[in-house]
Order: structure tokens, then sequence, then C-alpha cells
């Protein structure tokens, strides 16, 4: 009888246990609330209906999301699943994430072979896999068609193209673009056509010295320097009046443009942006980015997380996710990072293509460490070369120096977690 008042005690803590149970906590960057809505309802409907695991939703704004989790990471009261964008090396040498690779190396393999590989770059750092990407971003561009055609020319495929053609733009008071002259993401895009890079893949020193990083850089400036792109840009409105015969801006170009400008249906196209041949290849990727979804290190419910990222980010429920935010977000654009779901989103066939065309294209960012003030001296590079005249390959080898001496300080300051993280993913393989 005693034995029988013990087990039913357990039985009873047992189920105010799972009763009570906090709900998974999600954190999603850059998710609006409405946003936030949709995908609570998905989560409600399919995900926690069929395994019993309650899931909480936490829109972030990306103004103040690195602080937050900064915080939350300090104090190691974090939620269950956080999300990052190209920072994210920041959190995971600091020991902030798992190891999903080493976590669940099967099921993880699994899932990435149906991910864009250009967004895999940023929570890629040797062996270890810190995050899953849930969307996909990339610079894409677009096309006056009607205005080229009457200067004789199609969709231009080459930057040669377009820097030949823009002595005639200009004489008919018109001009090609690209962005702000200060757009990292821009160079980005030059530099990585070009060969070149930001980061080596250590993840621990500058790879702007390098030949092909200085011919990209300086093949960008001088679309400034030397062939008159507009320094500024007012949005859509130049390219919309016709002054601007290009514009290169993300993957929501297609709905922004279609939404602003339905007198110019048929008269543009959306292609993807420039490129160089080099090899007797057409190198014309951009620079692709997504948010990242990674398992705190300080969960006590590493298992329920990893069960919803793959739900969360399987195939059918992507395309869910998509086409919901397409529906009801007046307009806004989500696109997923995997390649079924991107392909099952309600837009044209021709622009599906164009962008999957694009994601595939892009060369992905590095891991590397710190690197929101790395990518300052890139910026202060371009500044220094379109504003103040200074020789380009003394200034990207001026921002390579810099960013080599504040890496090297990184390196040895982060070495602690470094051997720590080879700790843990040694103690998931045993």
């Amino acid at each position: 009888m005693k034995r029988k008042l013990v087990l039913l005690f357990l039985l009873l803590v047992l189920s105010s246990v799972c009763v009570f149970a906090k709900p998974l906590e999600v954190w999603l960057v850059g998710w609006s609330n409405e946003m936030g809505q949709i995908g609570q309802a998905l989560v409600d409907d399919l995900f926690t209906a069929e395994t019993g695991i309650e899931v909480d939703i936490v829109p972030l704004a990306w103004g103040d999301y690195y602080t937050k989790s900064l915080l939350a990471l300090a104090s190691r009261d974090t939620p269950d699943i956080f999300s990052f964008g190209a920072e994210i090396a920041d959190f995971a040498v600091r020991g902030g994430l798992i190891d999903l690779g080493a976590f669940k190396p099967e099921e993880y393999a699994e899932l990435e072979k149906k991910l864009f590989s250009s967004v895999m770059g940023p929570f890629t750092f040797e062996a270890r896999r810190f995050a899953l990407p849930m969307d996909v971003a990339a610079l894409v561009g677009a096309y006056r068609a009607d205005i080229l055609a009457e200067m004789g020319m199609d969709i231009p495929k080459t930057w040669e193209e377009i820097v030949n053609a823009q002595p005639k733009a200009l004489a008919r008071g018109k001009t090609f673009a690209f962005m702000n002259f200060d757009e990292l993401w821009a160079c980005y895009t030059v530099m990585t056509q070009h060969g070149g890079q930001f980061f080596n893949p250590d993840g621990f020193s500058s790879a702007l010295d390098k030949p092909e990083s200085i011919k990209g850089f300086i093949n960008y400036v001088e679309l400034f320097t030397k062939h008159d792109f507009p320094k500024a840009l007012a949005g859509i409105t130049p390219f919309i009046s016709g002054e601007q015969i290009t514009y290169v801006d993300g993957l929501w170009t297609y709905t922004n443009l279609s939404m602003a400008a339905p007198q110019l249906t048929g008269k543009w196209k959306v292609d993807m942006v420039p490129g160089v041949e080099r090899d007797g290849t057409l190198h014309n990727g951009s620079s692709a980015g997504s948010v990242l979804l990674g398992i705190s290190a300080y969960s006590k419910r590493q298992e329920e997380a990893w069960q919803f990222l793959k739900w969360f980010l399987g195939s059918d429920v992507l395309t869910k996710v998509a086409n919901e935010i397409l529906a009801k977000s007046s307009g806004y654009m989500w696109l997923p990072a995997n390649k079924e779901a991107m392909m099952q989103v309600n837009l044209p066939e021709d622009i599906k293509q164009v962008y999957f065309n694009q994601i595939e294209a892009c060369v992905p960012v590095p891991y590397a460490i710190n690197n929101l003030v790395q990518y300052r001296y890139i910026v202060l590079a371009i500044q220094k070369v379109v504003l103040q005249n200074e020789d380009p390959k003394k200034a990207i080898l001026e921002a390579a120096e810099e960013m080599n001496r504040d890496m090297n300080r990184r390196k040895t300051e982060y070495r602690r977690f470094l051997e720590e993280m080879d700790r843990r993913s040694a103690a998931y393989n045993n």
C-alpha cells in the first residue's frame, strides 16, 4: 500500500511538472508583431497540437536585440532559442550557443542539405555549426528595360557593360546606379565577384590585403570616383521617374516596385546584379544573409528546442510561414532559406527563379569575431577614398592592418572560450 502511494505521488509530481512547464521561448529578430502572430498561430495549431510542447514566439526589433541578447547571456537567463544576424560569432565563442552539428550530427546534416549554402558562413567555424538559417536575403537588380532598349542594350550582365554605357546615359540626363557609396554589402558584392573576401577562414584575420580583395575594392570605389555613379540614392523614386536606369536592393524589390509603380508594368525587369567575368566564368553573386536560430547553452530543454527547430525549418512549415506573411503583411515579403520552400512561395515563377539563382551565386560571409567593429574599418576605407580622394589601395591596406590588430587581440581574449567549445563538442560525441 505504501509503495502504491509513493508511486502515485511521483506520478502526480511528474504530471504537475508537465502541466506547469514553461513554454519554449523563441526570440525572432526582425519580426514584427503581425509576423509574430502569424508564426504563433501556426505553432499552436500544428507543432503544439502534435507534440504537446508549448512555444512562445517573441518578436525582437533589430535596434535593440544585440544588447538584449548580450544581457541575457551575461545573466544566463536566456531564451531557449536565440536568433541572430551575421554577428552570431560573438555569442557562439562566448559559449552561449551549443554546437548543433555535434549535438545532433545526422539530423543536422539532413537539414543542412536543404539550405542555401550561401547563408551558412556566419555560423560555420571549422567543424562547428552553431545555428540554422530560417530566412534568406540578398541584393538583386532591377532594370528599366524600356530605357535600355532605347539605348540599344539588353539587360547588362557585367559591370564592364555598364561603365562603358555610362557616358551615353549621362549624355541623356540619366545614370546607372548601384547603392549608396558607403554601403558595406555593395562593396562585398564587387569584392567577392573578383574573388576577394572580408575575412579569412580562421575567423580571426583579415582578407582585405589579398590581391583579389584589393582589386575588388578598387573596382567598387571607382564606380563613384571614376564613373560618376550617384553617391546618395533617394530610394526607388529616381528609378520610377526614369532618372536611374538600374536599381539594386533586397529581395523585396519586386513587391515594392510592383506596388509603388503599377504604371511601369512591362517597362522594368528584375534580374541578377551585374557581375565580373573571371577565368571564363561570369561571377555575379551579391551578398546573402539570414536570420539564424541557435539553441542556448543555458536552456534546460535543449531536446525540445531541437524538435522545434526541425519542425519549424522543414519545407512545408516554412512555405506556410512565407505565404501567410506575403498574404497578410501588406506586401511585405519573407523568403525561406530552405530551397524547396523557396520554390513554393507565391511569387511569379520567373521572379522566384531569378531570386534562387541570385542566392545560389552569392559567396558566404565568413564566420568572424567582433564583425560589427570589423565592418566599420571597411566603411571608413570607402569613405576615405570617395570623400577624401585617398588612394584606394592605401585605404584598404590600412583597413586590413587595423582589422588584424583588433582580431589578434580578440583571439587572445577568446582563447579560453574556444577551448571550452572543444570540450563541449567532445562531450556530445561521448
